[in-house]
C-alpha cells in the first residue's frame, strides 16, 4: 500500500540544534556551535548560517521546525530582543524538543520554559562540560556516541583521563554499538590505555559492565593492553 508519509533521510543527523540568542551575544552563540560540532551535533546559528539572499524569517521557522535540541542563550539582551523570545514561544509548541538554556548573566528561564533548569556560564565561556555533558543525562542515546568519539581522539594521557571521567557513570547503560565503539577507540589510542586512571580504574570498570557486548578479539586486545601497557599482537 502506498503512503505519502515522508521517510527520514538516513543521512540526516540524529541531533539538530537551534541556538537562540541576541545579536549582542553572538560570540557565545559561536562558542556553543563549536562545542556541539566537537561531538558531531549540527547547529543552526542565524548570523553565520543566514545569507543576504535568504528569506531569513522563513529559514528560521524552517530550522525551528527541524531541530530536536533548542539552546536559548539567556541574558538581558535576549529578553530585549524582538525575535529571540518569539523563538522560545515557537519551540514550546513542540514538546518533543529538548530545551537546554544557558544563562549568560544570571537571567533565568521565563514564561513557558520557566520550569527548565538552566546552566550558568563560567569564565571559560560555553564549554563541552557546560553544554554537552549535562545533556547526556537527558538524551544519552543522542549524546553518548559523540562523547565516545571525542575520547577516542584524545591526544594526551591527561586529556584521555579528563574526557573519559564523565562517561564512567554511563558505562552500565552503553548499548552494544556504543560499547564496541568505545572499546575499539580505546584499543587504537595509546594515550587512552596508557593513561594511569584509564588503565587502572576507568577501563576495568568499563569491561566489568560491558564485556558481553564487546567483540572477543577487541576485548582480548583491550585486556592485554591494560595488563601489559603495550601494543597487543595476535601472536602474543
Amino acid at each position: 500500500m502506498a503512503t505519502n508519509k515522508k521517510k527520514r533521510d538516513s543521512t540526516e543527523p540524529t541531533v539538530i540544534a537551534f541556538i537562540s540568542y541576541s545579536h549582542e551575544d553572538r560570540k557565545y552563540g559561536a562558542q556553543a556551535k563549536d562545542v556541539l560540532a566537537e561531538v558531531g551535533i549540527q547547529a543552526f546559528l542565524a548570523h553565520e548560517d543566514l545569507h543576504v539572499s535568504d528569506e531569513w524569517r522563513e529559514r528560521i521557522i524552517e530550522e525551528l521546525k527541524r531541530c530536536n535540541l533548542f539552546i536559548p542563550l539567556l541574558s538581558a539582551n535576549f529578553l530585549a530582543s524582538k525575535w529571540a523570545p518569539q523563538e522560545v514561544g515557537f519551540i514550546v509548541s513542540r514538546p518533543e524538543v529538548t530545551i537546554a538554556p544557558i544563562s549568560l548573566d544570571g537571567t533565568t528561564p521565563f514564561g513557558f520554559i520557566s520550569h527548565v533548569q538552566s546552566s550558568k556560564i563560567t569564565k571559560g565561556g560555553i564549554t563541552r562540560e557546560l553544554l554537552v555533558e549535562p545533556l547526556a543525562r537527558r538524551i544519552p542515546r543522542k549524546i553518548l556516541p559523540g562523547l565516545i568519539r571525542v575520547v577516542s581522539d584524545a591526544g594526551s594521557f591527561r586529556s584521555a583521563e579528563a574526557l573519559m571521567a564523565p562517561l564512567v557513570e554511563y558505562f552500565p547503560i552503553f548499548t552494544a554499538t556504543e560499547a564496541q565503539a568505545f572499546a575499539e577507540g580505546s584499543v587504537r589510542n595509546g594515550q587512552i590505555w596508557s593513561a594511569a586512571l584509564c588503565r587502572t580504574e576507568y577501563l576495568p570498570q568499563f569491561i566489568q559492565h560491558q564485556a558481553k557486548n564487546i567483540d572477543p578479539k577487541t576485548l582480548r586486545a583491550l585486556k592485554y593492553q591494560i595488563a601489559n601497557d603495550k601494543w597487543y599482537n595476535e601472536e602474543d
